[in-house]
C-alpha cells in the first residue's frame, strides 16, 4: 500500500476536479505528478465553451497539471489490491496511486419514493412553490428537479445557490408568502490556483443544442485602467439568442476575483430579458484603480460587437 501516493488521476474535468487538482499542485508541486482526463474536447465543459476553454487548459500546462481532453477513462487497474493506474478507450495507460472520479451525482430520492411522490428525470418534482405531488410535504435542493429558466425545460440545477434559495422559499410558503421559484441559470464559479472562472446561463455550444441561433462577442479586458500598474487580463463571452436577442449565457475566465463578479450582472441581464441592445447602454460603477475605463467596459463591449454582427446577418 502507498501511503504517499505521488501520480494522480482526476477522472473528469469539472470544476470538483480542477479546484482539488490546484489546491494538491499548490500545496506541493515537487510531491504530485497530476494528469485530469476528460471526455469532452474541454476542461469544465457545463462552464465554457472550447474557445473559452483552451486558455485555462494552457494555464493548467503551465502550472504542472497535464490534461487529456476528448479521452475516456475505460478501466481502473489495480495491484495486489491497491489502484495502479488507468486504461484509456484510446488504449493508453496511466500510471497511478490514486484516482479520483468526478463525473456527476444522482439525487437520493429513495425516501421520497417510499412514500410515493411524483419523480421526473432529474429528481422529485416540484411546483414553483417547492410543493411536492403531496402539497403538505415540500422539498427542495439537490433531490428535486428544477425548471431552466432560459429554456423551460427540466434541469438538474445541483448548484448551492438554487438549494438555498429553494429553501428559503420553502420557508415562505409555510409562513403564507405566494413566492415562485423563477428556475435556474445555473450560475457558478470556481478558482483554480490565481485563475477564477464564472459562467451562467447556457454555452454557445448547449444553446446551440437547445435550438437556438446565437450571437456571440468575446472581449479581451483589464482589472485596472490602462495606467494603473498591477493591472491583470480577463476575458469575457456573452451569449445571445438571434431571434429575440435576449443574453441567455455569459462565461468569464480572470486573473483577478473581482472582474469574475461582473457574472452576477449578467446573471441579473438574462432574468431581466435584457436584450443586446439594452446592454450596450450599461454603465458599470468606474474607478481606475477597480475597473477598466469606461469605455472599455466589457459588457457593454460586447454587447457592441454582437450588435455588429447582426447588421452583418
Amino acid at each position: 500500500m502507498i501511503l504517499s501516493p505521488q501520480k494522480l488521476v482526476f477522472i473528469g474535468a469539472g470544476f470538483i476536479s480542477m479546484e482539488i487538482a490546484s489546491l494538491l499542485m499548490a500545496a506541493g508541486s515537487d510531491r504530485y505528478d497530476i494528469t485530469v482526463v476528460e471526455l469532452f474536447n474541454r476542461v469544465l465543459p457545463l462552464m465554457l465553451d472550447k474557445d473559452m476553454a483552451d486558455s485555462v487548459k494552457e494555464y493548467l500546462g503551465g502550472k504542472g497539471i497535464k490534461v487529456l481532453t476528448g479521452e475516456m477513462v475505460q478501466k481502473i487497474l489495480g495491484r495486489d489490491g491497491t489502484v495502479a493506474g488507468v486504461e484509456l478507450r484510446s488504449g493508453k495507460k496511466l500510471d497511478a496511486d490514486m484516482v479520483f472520479i468526478s463525473v456527476g451525482v444522482r439525487p437520493n430520492i429513495e425516501l421520497a419514493q417510499d412514500i410515493g411522490l411524483e419523480i421526473g428525470k432529474y429528481g422529485i418534482k416540484v411546483n414553483e412553490f417547492q410543493e411536492t405531488s403531496d402539497p403538505d410535504i415540500l422539498a427542495g435542493g439537490d433531490c428535486v428537479e428544477k425548471v431552466n429558466f432560459i429554456t423551460r425545460k427540466p434541469d438538474p440545477g445541483r448548484l448551492r445557490g438554487p438549494a438555498v434559495m429553494q429553501g428559503r422559499l420553502a420557508a415562505k410558503r409555510l409562513a403564507g408568502y405566494d413566492i415562485e421559484f423563477p428556475g435556474v441559470i445555473n450560475a457558478g464559479g470556481c478558482r483554480i490556483f490565481d485563475l477564477v472562472v464564472s459562467a451562467t446561463g447556457l454555452t454557445e455550444e448547449a444553446a446551440s443544442k437547445e435550438g437556438f441561433e446565437t450571437v456571440c462577442a468575446t472581449v479581451d479586458s483589464r482589472s485596472k485602467h490602462g495606467m494603473i500598474s498591477g493591472m491583470k487580463p480577463w476575458r469575457i463571452k456573452l451569449v445571445f439568442d438571434k431571434k429575440t436577442q435576449k443574453v441567455i449565457g455569459g462565461q468569464i475566465v480572470s486573473h483577478e476575483i473581482a472582474p469574475a463578479r461582473e457574472i452576477d450582472a449578467v446573471s441579473a441581464f438574462i432574468l431581466g430579458g435584457k436584450t443586446i441592445s439594452d446592454l450596450t447602454t450599461f454603465t458599470s460603477a468606474c474607478n481606475p484603480d477597480i475597473s477598466s475605463e469606461p469605455s472599455l467596459e466589457p459588457i457593454t463591449i460586447a454587447a457592441e460587437h454582437a450588435l455588429q454582427q447582426l447588421r452583418k446577418m
